[in-house]
């Protein structure tokens, strides 16, 4: 058999890429005598673009190195020497269904979203495919975002009503997308099922072996921002912490940080967590591999694009399957002031490691899900 993966990939988030790998992984391994690969599509160009805010010449060649090792990721780990940008979702399409793939699994990330439409479209996304692919289509942990059933036009509904149709598998990763897929089919055909990371080991030899080469050392006490450049309140919570004995460590370039590591790889990336005490986040993938680390995340949505009208997010439902909300989010705009980050992450370091074993528990049977939903979907 051939079989298809469609899904996001090949930009700089480090979250992208390896929702990628552990998907190709895990597909693989079900399919050990078949032909699996990732579908080299983009509906639009992936970012790839250096951090240019608080940049030094020392980050900028950071960045350099990171842009190859991720090129490097996706030729070697993702199998992907050409991608082809289909802008132009007929065309996508006809793409798609010309691979003759016997089996396409959509997922995971957002790549149900809808607001990557030009504005007023009442079209869908080609990563909904059409009925005309008539390959076995199973959704695999994949996300609508933010898309609401109350937002979609007429023609929207009929369209997604024959795309949704002809899933032989409903697997999605968050209670909105399965709420909008709820007004299709009937809820008992849907499964919220986890990120395919969860699933993914992580080898620890990538990360030792880059701070081993470049001579960095992060202490125990450490404190990890990945935030936007217009962040204001970062620079005080990082000289608070740093008064407290705490190394401050960015994932991007920030003049406030002790510590800058902007040129990871994916798979390095993925175990440097271990050495935080903590990660302050907007990032959903940030989160989940806090936990699969053993650290203790605080998560915050930057704005409204990201919320339903219901006030759920992808980052606030992770956060609740984890019995960490509220402590460890901060859901509302408004909030993100550097005394509200301040408070929350005291009182998360002061009460963090009595919910350790709870939350690895919870790891190895998110990744024991995921595996399930993939056996239950394997057709010989």
């Amino acid at each position: 058999m051939k079989i298809g993966i469609l899904t996001y990939y090949g930009d700089l988030n480090c979250g992208t890429n390896l929702q990628a790998y552990a998907t190709l992984v895990a597909v693989q391994q079900r399919h050990p005598h078949d032909d699996v690969e990732i579908i080299p599509f983009h509906a639009f160009a992936p970012q790839r673009k250096p951090y240019l805010s608080n940049a030094t010449l020392q980050s900028l060649l950071y960045d350099w190195r990171r842009i190859q090792q991720y090129n490097c990721f996706k030729r070697e780990f993702l199998g992907i020497t050409k991608d082809n940008i289909i802008t132009d979702i007929n065309s996508a399409l006809r793409f798609i269904k010309e691979r003759n793939y016997d089996i396409i699994y959509i997922g995971a990330d957002t790549l149900l979203e809808l607001d990557r439409l030009p504005k007023g479209s009442h079209d869908i996304s080609a990563y909904w495919l059409s009925p005309d692919i008539k390959a076995r289509k199973v959704l695999l942990a994949a996300s609508c975002k933010n898309t609401e059933y109350n937002t979609l036009s007429k023609a929207q509904i009929e369209k997604l009503a024959a795309a949704i149709k002809g899933f032989s598998g409903l697997g999605v990763r968050d209670i909105t997308t399965y709420n909008l897929l709820s007004h299709f089919v009937d809820n008992e055909q849907i499964e919220i099922i986890p990120d395919p990371t969860f699933a993914l080991p992580i080898d620890y030899s990538y990360i030792e072996r880059y701070l081993q080469k470049n001579k960095i050392d992060i202490p125990q006490r450490s404190i990890c921002f990945h935030t936007y450049r217009t962040d204001r309140w970062c620079k005080e919570v990082a000289e608070h912490f740093k008064g407290k004995g705490y190394t401050i460590v960015s994932l991007r370039p920030a003049p406030w940080a002790d510590i800058i590591l902007n040129g990871l790889s994916p798979l390095e990336q993925l175990g440097v967590y271990r050495y935080f005490s903590l990660i302050v986040t907007h990032r959903f993938h940030d989160t989940i591999f806090a936990l699969k680390n053993g650290i203790a995340p605080l998560t915050y949505v930057s704005d409204n694009s990201y919320t339903t009208t219901l006030g759920n997010s992808k980052c606030s439902s992770l956060i609740e399957d984890f019995g960490l909300y509220p402590q460890h989010i901060i859901d509302n705009p408004d909030q993100l002031t550097a005394s509200h980050f301040i408070e929350r992450i005291e009182s998360i370091i002061a009460t963090f490691d009595n919910r350790k074993k709870d939350i690895e528990h919870r790891v190895n049977s998110c990744a024991q899900a995921y595996t399930e939903f993939l056996n239950a979907c394997i057709v010989d």
